[in-house]
């Protein structure tokens, strides 16, 4: 069983400013009653610093990574992710939710919810990861009728591993694991050794459209659309969520057609131009 005193809520960090911010109040706000961890990994943006002091008192644990990031494309993720899992685990959780600094939750974590993906993870022993994301067009997934699911197909590395998410840290602890320094790797390893995630039928949490990107700790640049950084989306309301959670497992959760942008004037015309892949980087 998943509850709210078993999963440990965990931020990862760097120079998201005030997409930072929204991250962390839609968790609040959608996840009462969690333990909510933040790492970052030495920002050196000041409104990134601030809203991780303003918050800090809320939070039940919030650090700092101090290794030497020595050019890495990810800086110290991957060192954080480690170092995150084995402070859960000695916590006494008994899973751990990756959850980006680009995201926001749209709807409430609740008893139904954790119902839900707690039935996924005790369907197979194999079951790694449950990845309560909105999907993106673009890509194929198995429908899983008996478990109410989705996955990437057999022989897709994909659908092994991902840095988002909620992982079974018993599996982690069995394999003696070691976080590899990309995650394609940390996907292939997982993947050869029969390890899967599953999205399930019910998806609370999304990429906002058009963050700030960093590559190797610099920021990546872009003309349009304009405010990267500034849009989110609507909170789902009670009719909407009733909605989604009627629909046949045939209709895939596609974040465009669940979810409605919010702050978004001429950036609209771009979101709906571009690929579903670009709408979330």
């Amino acid at each position: 069983m998943l509850t709210s005193k078993n999963v440990l809520l965990c931020i990862f960090s760097y120079n998201m400013g005030s997409t930072l911010e929204r991250c962390i109040l839609s968790t609040f706000k959608m996840c009462p009653g969690f333990d909510v961890a933040l790492i970052d990994d030495q920002s050196e943006d000041d409104v990134t610093r601030a809203v991780i002091e303003k918050y800090r008192p809320r939070m039940k644990l919030c650090v700092t990574s101090t290794e030497d990031k020595q050019g890495r494309r990810h800086g110290n993720l991957y060192g954080n992710i480690q170092r995150m899992c084995r402070y859960a685990e000695e916590e006494g959780y008994d899973f751990i939710f990756l959850i980006q600094d680009d995201m926001q939750f749209v709807r409430p974590f609740d008893d139904a919810i954790l119902k839900q993906y707690g039935e996924l993870f005790a369907s197979d022993d194999k079951v790694l990861q449950v990845d309560p994301r909105f999907l993106r067009k673009g890509y194929a997934y198995d429908i899983l009728e008996d478990v109410k699911a989705y996955r990437f197909p057999d022989g897709d590395n994909r659908r092994s591993y991902a840095d988002v998410g909620i992982l079974r840290l018993s599996t982690l602890k069995k394999l003696g694991w070691t976080f590899r320094e990309s995650e394609a790797e940390n996907k292939k390893v997982l993947a050869d050794l029969g390890y899967v995630r599953l999205f399930p039928f019910s998806p609370i949490v999304m990429h906002v459209p058009f963050p700030r990107t960093y590559r190797a700790g610099k920021l990546k640049t872009s003309l349009l659309p304009m405010r990267r950084g500034d849009y989110e989306f609507h909170e789902m309301t009670p009719r909407e969520r009733e909605r989604m959670d009627r629909r046949s497992l045939q209709e895939i959760p596609y974040f465009r057609r669940f979810l409605r942008p919010k702050n978004m004037l001429l950036a609209r015309l771009v979101y709906a131009l571009v690929t579903d892949a670009s709408a979330l980087r």
